[in-house]
């Protein structure tokens, strides 16, 4: 389900609130699937916890990165938030390869993987049992296509299931959180940011982590400020 507008914080009732604990307990008993993140989000954002709610989005995006509803959901969140700015606008050429990139989930890459590793296979043997009199140009060019389609998807499967495993990525779920050089408030302050911004995690020293912000700069976050997004 997908909502323009995800939020309306003014009317959160007690079925809403009765909706949002389902949920929830539909999460601690492994019931995990996109879909239900999704879903989990547009609560969180309904209740005005904006933090919480590009957290599922993003939980939802990696469990299907081709989800158009959490895709579009994560969006406006973002534009909602006060620190919308911390992203840069890509590039034309980097926004097409990006869509290619998501549109293709960790297990459709592994069907199509299967199949090119078929397909190639089948070429190997038709070459192989080739006459030699027959010429062998054109099953060599089929091999040479598929071969490399083969590497192309498998390298992008790894890619995948790498960032699906290591996701470094986390979300500030407090109002706000300050960031400082080192990993105390006795170090100098850096930046203020707030509910919401997307940051990667690049260590954590006890209760404070080095963090990356969407616009590349860094500091060290209370740890309490932020939840990852790999559970």
């Amino acid at each position: 389900m997908y909502a323009a507008e995800p939020a309306d914080s003014t009317k959160y009732d007690s079925e809403s609130l009765s909706v949002h604990v389902n949920l929830l307990q539909m999460e601690k008993k492994d019931v995990t699937n996109a879909d239900l993140y999704n879903q989990i989000g547009l609560s969180y954002y309904k209740q005005g916890k904006a933090g919480k709610a590009v957290l599922y989005f993003l939980r939802a995006l990696r469990l299907d990165s081709n989800n158009s509803d959490a895709r579009n959901n994560i969006d406006y969140a973002i534009n909602q938030t006060l620190d919308r700015e911390f992203y840069s606008k890509p590039s034309f050429v980097y926004g097409m390869i990006q869509k290619i990139y998501n549109f293709f989930t960790l297990n459709a890459l592994a069907a199509i993987v299967l199949i090119l590793l078929i397909i190639t296979t089948l070429c190997l043997h038709w070459i192989f049992h080739l006459p030699t009199s027959e010429d062998k140009a054109i099953p060599m060019m089929w091999l040479i296509i598929f071969g490399f389609l083969l590497l192309v998807a498998a390298t992008t499967l790894g890619i995948k299931y790498r960032g699906y495993h290591n996701n470094s990525e986390a979300v500030i779920i407090e109002p706000l959180a300050e960031g400082f050089s080192g990993p105390g408030q006795e170090y100098g302050k850096l930046f203020t940011v707030h509910e919401g911004l997307i940051i990667h995690i690049n260590r954590i020293d006890k209760e404070w982590a080095l963090s990356t912000l969407p616009n590349g700069g860094a500091g060290w976050v209370p740890v309490f400020a932020i939840e990852g997004v790999k559970p």
